[in-house]
Parts: C-alpha cells; structure tokens; sequence
C-alpha cells in the first residue's frame, strides 16, 4: 500500500510515524540534495523573537519545484512567519512540536493557491498532507479576515494531530470544493474574540467554488465537496473566543451538495452557535459526537441553498447544556427537506430552547431510540418539546424516552393532509413519556397511530386543557391503542389522560389502560369516536 493511501485511507498512526521518521530525515539547503527540506537549513531560528519569513518561503519553494513528495520540515521551536505559505502537489508539512505564529495581516498560513491558479473541478494542488504543530494565526492582533488553511479544487488532503490558535473572523481550515479529505484529531482553540459574527465561522468549512466571497480561489464553477471526514477532533472552550461551529456552512447555493460527509467521534466543549452545521449535505452521517455548551443547537441540519437532501444519519451523539435563555435553537434541529433521515441513539440533555429534537419537511424519516430530558424554556420560547416533528410523511417516532420538558413530550403535527397514502401517515409507538410540562403525546395528523406509548405524570405545569395523550388537529382516522397513561402521586392531574378534540373525526381509542383516572379518562370532543372495544379506566 502507498504511503499516501495508507495516510488518507486509516487515519491511524500516522502522528508517530511522521514525528520519528521526519525528525530524522537529512536537512536539505538546496532544491534536489533530498526530497526533504527543513526550514533550518534555509536559517529559520525558530527561537521565538527571530523573523523567519524569508526561510519559510524559501524551503516552501524549494518543495514545490521538487519532484512530488517533496517534504517541509519543520523541527521543533518556536516560528515567526509573515507570508501565506503555499503547498504544492504532493507536498507534506511535518510540524511536530513546532509553533508558527503569524507574524503580520499575511493571509492563511497554509494553503494551495496563489493569485495566478485557475484549477476547474478538482484539478489544482493535491495529495497534501499537514502533521503537526501549533498554527497560531495571532487574530487578536493581526485581525485581517483568513483562514488558517484553506485548500481549493483538489483532492486527497490530510490534515492530522495539529493546533490551530487565535483564528481572525474566519475558518481554521476551509475546504471549498475539495474531494477526500481528512481532518483527524486536530485541536480548535479560538476565534479571535472581537469579531462579531462569530457564530456563522466554522472551525471547518465545508463548502463549495461558488464565489469569490467564500474562498479567491477560481473557477467559481460550482463544484461541492464530497468524501469529507472530521474525526477525533475537539472544538475548545476558548479564551481567545468561540468558533461558530465545529465544522459546517454559513452560505449556499441552489445545485451545490456536498456529499459523503462523515463527522464521527469529535468533542465540542463550547460552540458561539452550533456544535455540528450540516449545511447541505447528502449521504452523510454525524456519529458519536460529543457536543457541550453550543449556544444555539447542538447539531443543525439545513439547506442554505433551498436544495433537497437525501440519506442522512445522526446517531449516537451526546449533547448537553446547549441554547441560551433567548435563543430559539435546541439539541438537534432538522430544518431541510431530507428524505430518508435516521435519528437514532442520541442522548439530549438540558436543552434550553424550543425543542430536544426538531424535526421539519422529512419523508420517511426514522427517530427512534433516542432519550431527551430536561429541557428549558427560554425567554419568548411559547413551547419546549421533548420531540417535535411537523410537515413529515411517514415518520416513526418508536422507543424514546422523554422525561422532565418544559413542554409537550412529543408532538406530530400539521401538513400530512393528503400524504397519507402509501404509508405516509405517522407512526408513535413504544416510548415512555415522564413528567413532562405540557401534554405527554400532542398528534394532529390523518391516519396517525399512537400505539403502545407509556405516559407519566404529564401536565406538571398544573395548566388546563392539558392531556395525557391528545389528538386533534382536525384529522381524520387516527388510532389510539395500548398506551398506558398515568397520573402521579401529589401531581395535579392533566385534563384527561386522552383527549380527541373538535374536528377529529373517526378517531379509533381502544385497548388502553387508564386506570386511575375514572371519569376524566376519556375526553371525547371529536365526531364519530370509536371505543369498541374500551379501554380500561378504574
């Protein structure tokens, strides 16, 4: 296997490798004598007061005019640098134990263009691989707008075990029409804490040759990125300032997917607005994150482009402490049209907002497993559900739990009408609602089934016309059987443990156990309520 596959394709050992084997490797003071060029040999000092520019731009230059594999050594010590540095095809930059630090308003520290390239689709300099180092961009002192890397139309990048400190109103690492890359347990620590739109700058961007505002790096030709992961990687708390996002957009463009996105296994300590910013991804997946104190949601999915999504998968994540008492955000947020979306297994805790998990305009999508509890409603915020989906044919919504919301439990509602064939219609079955302030269950869709719930203790906001489980919404047909709903001891009991409103019609309640509740079991509003065969209520 070549050493290039073996970096891209594992994402393993590479730190060890690169730091022994480099840290050996012969100084090179002239293009040609070896393939590795080290910044000593070109007199940078690297002792922290010494302007190192003209050796940087020297050794960078050599590599490139090398045969491709050439490699820019730079051994341990403390850098000065005071010029974008430009990789080319081929290129590896071994930095371990070393620190380059931004010496002047000089653009990114890294990238792969330069004013004269003009590379369409994913032409321009690739197979690039950065090791190493504290990239420190100095943003509280030289405050011109840059990333710290950015790579434009190519291919094959690796970025691994680097620091990237104090970026100015930008991006750590920007990739902008990019195909395979790997940004693997790097360290994002700081946005420069001056710049106002901080929660729009990802740490990474992901995003495609759409303008000349997103990244000078032509042709503008409309080409995404595809085949991106973000793994092991932790977006810090930061003195210097938060970062917007762990990785994400903040623009788009009608056509532009990126696509093959996987962002698995990365901490996100704090976040100016969210954890993960899925901005029009396709066939992607965002797997066993952790996400901490991200001030408007913990993880968003969202087309800035107005495109549909298909096949997403958000799973396994942990996310805790996220919303502010204004904000309208919350745990996770699905604010795209995506078919085929599966929300499973993710743990949402403390939220503090509008919802634990909100779902809109998803065909087909699956929520299950996932358990959300205690939620917080915020300043202006009418409703804090645990699970709210709206404007989704044929979801399921099976084997949550939801406990201790200031809201509804789980609530389906509005626009199914006319999407019921086919098995369009929602499905909630098999999850257990405990303590919640508003109702357990809230269903208000066509040929919904509410099957096999198990719902405690609603209503702990002591307020009226609050149920159990309750259907309404003008629909017709629904299905109400084998829940269990109780009441809890010391509690001011909901209204009724189930409640069909006016304007349902058809409604089919049966076989649910409502012991405890007597007369305020069943409230039945709705035209043509079926009983059949009861349900249980002393």
């Amino acid at each position: 296997m070549k050493r290039r596959s073996m970096l891209l394709g594992t994402g393993g050992v590479v730190g060890a490798w690169g730091a022994a084997s480099l840290a050996e490797a012969p100084r090179a003071a002239a293009v040609g004598t070896a393939s590795v060029f080290d910044v000593r040999g070109y007199g940078a000092a690297g002792d922290g007061s010494t302007d190192d520019t003209s050796a940087f731009v020297q050794a960078f230059g050599a590599a490139r005019a090398a045969a491709p594999g050439a490699t820019v050594l730079v051994p341990p010590g403390s850098y000065l640098v005071g010029a974008s540095l430009v990789m080319g095809t081929g290129m590896t930059v071994s930095a371990y134990g070393a620190r380059i630090t931004r010496l002047a308003d000089s653009g990114a520290l890294l990238k792969n263009f330069d004013a004269s390239t003009n590379a369409p689709g994913y032409s321009g300099a690739g197979n690039l691989t950065v090791l190493g180092g504290i990239w420190d961009m100095a943003g509280d002192v030289y405050t011109r707008t840059s990333d710290a890397m950015g790579f434009g139309h190519c291919q094959d990048i690796l970025v691994q075990d680097c620091t990237i400190l104090r970026v100015p109103s930008a991006h750590a690492v920007e990739l902008n029409a990019v195909r395979r890359a790997r940004i693997v347990d790097c360290v994002f620590d700081g946005l420069d804490a001056t710049n106002t739109t901080r929660s729009e700058k990802e740490a990474v961007q992901i995003t495609g040759a759409i303008s000349e505002a997103s990244l000078p790096c032509p042709p503008y030709d409309n080409t995404p990125c595809t085949d991106v992961l973000i793994s092991g990687c932790t977006l810090v708390d930061s003195p210097h300032g938060l970062f917007g996002a762990l990785c994400g957009d903040h623009g788009g463009k009608a056509g532009v997917v990126h696509t093959g996105v996987r962002v698995l296994g990365n901490l996100v300590e704090a976040a100016a607005g969210h954890g993960v910013r899925a901005v029009d991804w396709s066939g992607s997946v965002v797997h066993a994150n952790t996400v901490m104190r991200a001030q408007i949601s913990g993880i968003r999915i969202e087309s800035l482009g107005g495109n549909p999504l298909s096949a997403l998968s958000v799973d396994g994540n942990i996310i805790t402490d996220t919303g502010t008492d204004s904000s309208t955000g919350g745990g996770i947020v699905i604010a795209a049209a995506v078919t085929d979306l599966s929300l499973s297994g993710n743990v949402v805790s403390r939220v503090q907002g509008e919802t634990g998990i909100y779902v809109r305009y998803a065909r087909r999508a699956t929520i299950t497993g996932n358990t959300v509890s205690e939620s917080v409603k915020g300043t202006g915020v009418s409703n804090c559900q645990g699970i709210h989906v709206q404007h989704s044919p044929g979801v399921v919504i099976a084997q949550n739990t939801v406990a201790d919301c200031a809201g509804d439990g789980i609530g389906v509602d509005a626009g199914l009408s006319g999407a019921v064939m086919n098995g369009d219609a929602p499905l909630v079955s098999g999850n257990r609602i405990d303590g919640v302030a508003g109702h357990g269950i809230a269903v208000g869709c066509p040929d919904a089934a509410v099957r096999d719930n198990h719902v405690t203790g609603a209503n702990t906001s002591d307020s009226t016309a609050t149920y159990g489980i309750r259907l309404g919404g003008a629909a017709a047909n629904m299905s109400c059987q084998g829940n269990v709903v109780r009441q809890t001891a010391g509690q001011a009991a909901a209204t009724a443990a189930i409640a069909v409103l006016p304007g349902s019609k058809g409604t089919w309640v049966t076989g649910n156990d409502l012991r405890g509740w007597g007369s305020t079991a069943l409230l039945d509003q709705g035209t043509g309520t079926l009983t059949t065969t009861g349900n249980a209520t002393e």
